[in-house]
């Protein structure tokens, strides 16, 4: 049995944020960019131009139904053909209910839901999650969203992860077939507690529940340790790719299109130099969108099937890292879902 993909869709807010309107909002010390405007400064550092970013009050779940509901339009099937959707985001509407509820609400659906508390790494936790379910206990189709809305967490007058960051959701709808040649293939990936300090927010949490003290001291906000996150990155992305080839059993030659995770397009080109693949078959969405966390892939993955790049038996490997730290990729072979 196999799991494929049968419908794809993604949902960016509607309000674009330029780099020259985020330095129009606040006054960045320009000595701390060496006198560069702050797009010159972005473009030059991690090659972030614009990204979307949801209206103050618009949740998460509101991303993740838009997303939803075209990849069900997409795949063609009722609602109520879907046995259980998955969600992945560490940006949920509340601390309960869980904004899968909500999303599985607003489907009109009543799948089982399930949420993920994961980041960048979260579509490839949800694929490998639907995955397991579907092959060992009978569900046949399912939804898989990432969805966050990051610009919440960015401290205000800190002009570097507002530059980097952007809100976004993207779905894709899953069916469990007999053929096994088309679809997932195969996974890889890992994680690292010990290196949780990279991406941190340390309030909000049970350590340090909310409070007037750890508001003042601005504890919702993130925290980054980015030259640290760079390299690891490259090299984890690295890794992770290398071992789901070896597992699939097919060399990078044979890889159609890569579609990464969007952490910058530095990341992304060094990622692409180190494995020497080239960068034309490098699918980049990062300096129009951001970062936008775990929808980056299923958004990018959607845009290419809408542009119509995907052809049958077309090999695409998906790696991503994230905050955890986390690493994992998939391999998987496309199918026209429509023939």
């Amino acid at each position: 049995m196999g799991v494929r993909i049968i419908g794809t869709g993604g949902y960016l807010p509607a309000h674009v944020l330029t780099n020259d309107a985020i330095e129009s909002e606040t006054t960045y010390d320009r000595d701390q960019r060496g006198g560069q405007s702050l797009d010159q400064w972005a473009q030059c550092h991690h090659g972030g131009i614009t990204r979307h970013v949801a209206e103050r009050g618009q949740p998460t779940s509101e991303l993740a139904t838009e997303a939803a509901k075209r990849a069900v339009v997409s795949a063609g099937v009722a609602i109520d053909t879907i046995d259980i959707i998955v969600l992945a985001t560490f940006t949920g509407d509340h601390r309960l209910p869980q904004a899968a509820g909500r999303l599985q609400a607003n489907l009109g659906s009543k799948a089982k839901f399930i949420q993920i508390d994961a980041a960048c790494t979260g579509f490839i936790d949800g694929l490998q999650v639907s995955q397991g379910l579907m092959k060992t206990q009978g569900y046949r189709r399912a939804i898989v969203v990432s969805a966050d809305v990051t610009s919440m967490l960015n401290r205000p007058g800190e002009f570097l992860p507002r530059t980097v960051f952007g809100d976004g959701a993207g779905a894709v709808v899953l069916d469990l077939g007999e053929d096994d040649e088309y679809g997932i293939h195969s996974f890889s990936g890992g994680s690292d507690g010990e290196l949780g300090r990279y991406v941190y927010i340390p309030g909000g949490g049970s350590r340090f529940p909310t409070s007037r003290e750890t508001v003042e001291q601005g504890l919702q906000y993130w925290q980054f340790d980015f030259p640290a996150i760079a390299k690891w990155g490259v090299d984890r992305m690295v890794l992770a790719t290398r071992q789901v080839l070896e597992r699939v059993g097919i060399t990078l030659d044979e890889v159609n299109l890569i579609i990464p995770h969007q952490a910058s397009r530095k990341i992304i080109e060094q990622f692409a130099a180190t494995i020497g693949y080239p960068m034309e078959r490098v699918v980049m969405t990062y300096p129009r969108f951001g970062n936008i966390s775990g929808a980056s892939i299923p958004v990018a993955l959607d845009l290419v099937h809408r542009e119509r790049r995907l052809k049958n038996g077309d090999w695409l490997l998906m790696p991503a890292v994230g905050a955890g730290m986390a690493w994992g990729a998939v391999a998987y072979r496309w199918v026209d879902p429509h023939i």
